[in-house]
């Protein structure tokens, strides 16, 4: 394979990605957990069927996102014939004329709803989101890992977390005697914090997260010396 996209375009394609996640029919099959990625509902899979999976949603996603402006066309003809067929409903003197107008109306309207409402995204980023799904199947499995890690910065490509001491719990799967790599559990942390700030607030947030690592894994020893651990108490 010839030469790989550098990282900050990648990462450009992957959060343009993101952002349009939901506008595809076809779901992930593939989330980031915070140790590792497993589908949607938790079960772990070999590497291969991982980097194979992302990078065919990817492909489906360049489609998806070359895709808005030709549906930002097909959405404003719409609203415009929409528009002519609530005037014409309006003036028409004949019942029957008002009611197919009426009717047309509305069957256009849910034509427009089932339209995807994206913005428009440049060719040449669409283009950079191929290059990345086509490494992700073709590359080495360094490089593909590399992405992955590049991709999993984005909530889109982030398993939801409910409850933070179970999510925690999922990730140390170690027994409490079987020493727990600092790169996982500062993983975990950076992971899990911006959720709980946006669901708990940052305050509570921290404390909670603070809270179920330090009895899982002594957080208080491993992350003392991380800025946004000041200030905050946990229960003893």
């Amino acid at each position: 394979m010839g030469k790989y996209v550098d990282d900050v375009a990648a990462r450009s394609a992957l959060e343009t990605v993101a952002r349009h996640a939901d506008g595809s029919s076809e779901p992930l099959p593939f989330v980031w957990s915070g140790a590792s990625w497993t589908t949607p509902g938790g079960e772990w899979r070999d590497f291969p069927l991982v980097r194979r999976g992302i990078g065919e949603w990817l492909r489906v996603m360049a489609d998806v996102c070359d895709s808005g402006e030709s549906h930002g066309e097909r959405r404003e003809a719409l609203r415009l014939a929409i528009l002519d067929h609530k005037f014409s409903a309006f003036h028409a003197a004949d019942p029957t004329d008002k009611e197919w107008h009426a009717e047309e109306a509305g069957r256009l309207t849910r034509e427009l709803d089932a339209i995807p409402a994206l913005a428009a995204v440049a060719p040449a980023v669409v283009q950079r989101i191929r290059d990345v799904a086509s490494e992700l199947l073709s590359a080495s499995d360094v490089r593909a890992k590399q992405l992955l890690s590049l991709a999993s910065q984005f909530d889109a490509f982030r398993a939801p977390m409910d409850d933070p001491a179970a999510w925690v719990r999922r990730l140390g799967s170690a027994p409490h005697n079987v020493h727990v790599r600092t790169s996982a559990v500062w993983e975990a942390f950076a992971v899990a914090e911006p959720v709980l700030a946006r669901s708990m607030g940052a305050r509570a947030g921290k404390s909670a997260l603070f809270d179920a690592m330090d009895k899982r894994f002594g957080a208080r020893r491993k992350l003392a010396g991380y800025e946004g651990w000041r200030g905050v108490t946990l229960p003893q």
